[in-house]
């Protein structure tokens, strides 16, 4: 983290929530400085809601935190455990500050060293299948495309089957999905009555994930009757989310049925939902965390993949067990000196086969997953056809983009709309503002309007419908794109993407949405189109980084304009926040 991060911390206004937890721990400590105190538990409210786990003292040590400066770390950890609401987190205080000055609040520090634990004790376990027997079972298997000198997919199969939890992160177009399609093809082969689950955050991202690896299974020859025996679905459903408990069905007393767990887009998934996951599993299963280490962290709280992937560091090589398993396999892989547990678990796949006819976007992905902001400069710079630096209005950019969406409108039916739909998309840093969501979709419908097309009714025909809410009863989850069309009647109807043919319902029926003209960044990671327009602010702050930009620009197929300030872009692209958090050392600690 950042001291500009602290700095914006103390001078925003506070939400009700920070004084809240504030006031009450001064009111609840011993005589110390309470006014102290009560700083610091807000500072941490807001750190917290900024996505961090904790908050390092020393990132914040001579800031003002909404009064004085904060004190020296080593003051403020001695006023800190002299308040009597501080420990170690060997007690029940409702803070805790461990050994590197690291401060949590209780809940989440017991469920980062959980998470820690579960992690170590899988890491220790013995293989589920040696390196001969997974060799034996490659060799009934299709042959891979031929690649570079290192099959890094075949690897990560090797990690994946052998151990109770592993780690498959890579760009986009790297073969994620057809690895997971491989592992599922390689452990019915080894174990043909294996039970598989697979699920990712969003109900979207689960949908993409069933259809793309059913596909692959069907390419590869697997039968209907083993294809059918796994559905992909959303995390949240696979736990068994309770809303009135705020609580899961399945837990450590009832574990969940399943052999292997694979989690896609496993960059969204915060510290919390992930050590729900591992209460709920059995200790014999295994578990696959799949994603992009350099796409946008989770909306609450930690940032799990980039921690294990930082900590495993694969680009530095593999641990020597996973290169011995390997090397039985046919694959030669640099061996990682001093390596950390972890570092036989996490494989990065390196070789793109998406953006091939797109120099500039794979240019300018691989410059920023290396961390050279200058190079990303020189490809947005360029001037490839694929990747394109808007230089003029906001208004002409977006008239583009409007012309293309009205294709939308012109459609002949619903199945048109959408997959028309599915070609453009404009993406925005942030929802609100002139250049946000709310704003640009004003735009995009005025535009419409100037066109001659009818959009003022609230269910237009042609109207992108974002769903924001699960709606378990109607099938519907955060993150479902939809239409409005209407029925043979002219009454307007919602149709989704369904299984096989459009799904229809009422208006009336739909859960929370919103016009999706153009969504979030965040809203678009995992979606993928054929055109994209990123909208960026017209001033500097914290949505400036590498990371939001990485995840706009990579969400394109074919082609990424860029609407952005120049002279704001060379230090965005250098900088990639940190959410601070201990679960990096956690898991390292007794290895």
């Amino acid at each position: 983290m950042t001291a500009m991060t602290g700095d914006h911390a103390g001078a925003q206004p506070l939400p009700p929530l920070a004084r809240h937890v504030g006031a009450l721990l001064a009111e609840c400590a011993r005589a110390a400085d309470r006014a102290l105190l009560q700083r610091t538990a807000e500072l941490l409210v807001q750190e917290h809601g900024d996505g961090h786990v904790c908050a390092q003292l020393a990132d914040h040590q001579g800031l003002a935190g909404g009064g004085p400066p904060f004190p020296p770390a080593a003051d403020w950890r001695r006023a800190l455990l002299a308040s009597g609401v501080c420990g170690d987190g060997t007690g029940d205080t409702p803070l805790v500050l461990d050994q590197q000055d690291r401060l949590y609040f209780l809940r989440q520090f017991r469920a980062e060293q959980r998470v820690a634990a579960a992690v170590r004790t899988r890491l220790r376990s013995e293989p589920l299948v040696d390196g001969a027997h997974l060799a034996e079972a490659f060799a009934a298997m299709p042959a891979p495309p031929a690649g570079g000198a290192i099959d890094w997919p075949t690897v990560a199969l090797v990690a994946a089957a052998r151990a109770r939890f592993a780690v498959l992160t890579g760009g986009p177009g790297t073969g994620k999905t057809t690895t997971v399609a491989r592992l599922l093809q390689l452990l019915l082969h080894l174990q043909p009555g294996i039970q598989l689950a697979c699920c990712a955050p969003t109900g979207k991202a689960a949908a993409r994930l069933q259809t793309a690896v059913a596909e692959r299974l069907q390419q590869a020859g697997v039968p209907a009757e083993q294809r059918a025996r796994w559905q992909a679905t959303t995390l949240h459903r696979l736990l068994g989310y309770l809303p009135l408990q705020d609580a899961f069905r399945f837990d450590r007393q009832r574990p969940l049925p399943y052999d292997l767990v694979v989690v896609d887009e496993a960059s969204m998934v915060d510290l919390s939902l992930l050590d729900a996951l591992l209460a709920a599993l059995r200790p014999d299963a295994r578990l696959l965390l799949v994603g992009d280490r350099d796409q946008l962290a989770s909306v609450a709280a930690g940032q799990v993949l980039g921690d294990l992937c930082r900590a495993a560091a694969p680009e530095r090589g593999a641990g020597r067990q996973l290169a011995a398993a390997a090397r039985a396999c046919g694959q030669v892989i640099p061996v990682q000196e001093h390596a950390p547990p972890l570092a036989c678990a996490v494989v990065a796949l390196r070789e793109n086969h998406r953006f091939g006819a797109q120099p500039g976007i794979a240019a300018f992905a691989a410059a920023l997953a290396a961390r050279d902001a200058a190079a990303a400069m020189t490809a947005l710079r360029a001037g490839h056809r694929d990747l394109v630096l808007h230089r003029g209005s906001t208004e002409a950019a977006l008239a583009t983009t409007a012309a293309a969406f009205a294709k939308v409108l012109q459609a002949a039916d619903a199945d048109g709309a959408l997959r028309e739909l599915g070609k453009v998309r404009i993406l925005c840093a942030t929802r609100h503002g002139p250049l946000g969501v709310d704003s640009c979709n004003q735009k995009v419908e005025a535009m419409l309007a100037a066109r001659g097309h009818r959009v003022r009714d609230p269910w237009y025909r042609g109207r992108p419908v974002l769903i924001t809410a699960n709606d378990h009863q109607n099938r519907l989850f955060n993150g479902d794109l939809g239409v409005c069309w209407p029925d043979a009647d002219g009454n307007p109807q919602l149709c989704l993407p369904g299984d096989g043919e459009l799904r229809r319902l009422s208006p009336l029926r739909a859960p929370a949405h919103e016009t999706a003209w153009a969504m979030t960044v965040h809203k678009a990671q995992g979606s993928e189109f054929d055109e994209v327009l990123l909208v960026m602010p017209d001033h500097d702050g914290p949505l400036w980084q590498g990371s939001l930009l990485y995840t706009g620009v990579t969400r394109a197929r074919q082609r990424a304009t860029l609407l952005a300030d120049e002279a704001l872009l060379l230090p965005a692209l250098g900088r990639w926040p940190q959410r601070s958090s201990g679960l990096a050392d956690a898991v390292a600690a007794g290895q």
